[in-house]
């Protein structure tokens, strides 16, 4: 039986990166605000990064975790598929919950029309449902199984580049605060171990013995 704490310390390359990420985010949010925080990451703009981080941040789309998991089933990566497709539902569920329950407008409506935030048309939108990130929940959820079934644990950390810079997108495009992409990740990590847990525990399990009473073996 493969327990959580065996998860994070045979995985522990990537989880010791993304415990930097969140304490870092942690920090900067205790030493400024939210408000602030927002300002001093989207201070800088520029023609090249929004045409960039439009089309980079839709890898925190549900589409592209959707594709992702077709190319694995062609592929014959049945397990990892739908540990994927499970993570990204269950998540996905989590994200859409907290944005009801929690009353948290995106940073177009945060900001009074005296404070000057980047605003890109067509792009930033407006409501009340800017907690947490879903995009960011996506994609942390979807990097986090890939590197738990990446053989080269050493290199496993550098899944959480292009989750990182997902969430960097959601803040530039002013869409989210970093606590909206922070909560975010923590969802979609937590959901992804406890999905990688539980198929590895419960349902492999359940599998195997089916497969020994078939054969013979008790």
């Amino acid at each position: 039986m493969q327990s959580i704490r065996k998860i994070f310390t045979l995985n522990r390359y990537y989880f010791l990166g993304y415990l930097f990420f969140f304490l870092v985010c942690l920090s900067f949010l205790l030493f400024t605000s939210k408000a602030a925080s927002f300002l001093y990451l989207g201070s800088y703009h520029s023609k090249i990064l929004d045409d960039f981080f439009i089309g980079y941040t839709n890898l925190g789309d549900g589409l592209f975790a959707i594709f992702i998991i077709l190319l694995l089933l062609v592929f014959r990566r049945f397990e990892i598929a739908w540990q994927i497709l499970a993570a990204f539902l269950i998540s996905g569920l989590i994200a859409q919950v907290l944005k009801y329950l929690v009353y948290s407008p995106r940073p177009k409506e945060f900001f009074s029309q005296n404070e000057h935030i980047y605003l890109i048309d067509g792009i930033t939108h407006t409501g009340t449902s800017s907690f947490p990130s879903g995009h960011t929940v996506s994609i942390f959820a979807l990097t986090t199984i890939l590197s738990l079934f990446t053989k080269n644990k050493k290199i496993c950390w550098l899944y959480l580049l292009p989750a990182i810079l997902v969430a960097y997108s959601r803040i530039y495009l002013s869409q989210h605060f970093l606590t909206d992409v922070l909560a975010g990740s923590l969802v979609g990590v937590s959901v992804a171990v406890f999905v990688y847990w539980f198929f590895k525990t419960k349902i492999n399990k359940k599998w195997i013995s089916k497969d020994q009473e078939m054969i013979g073996i008790r």
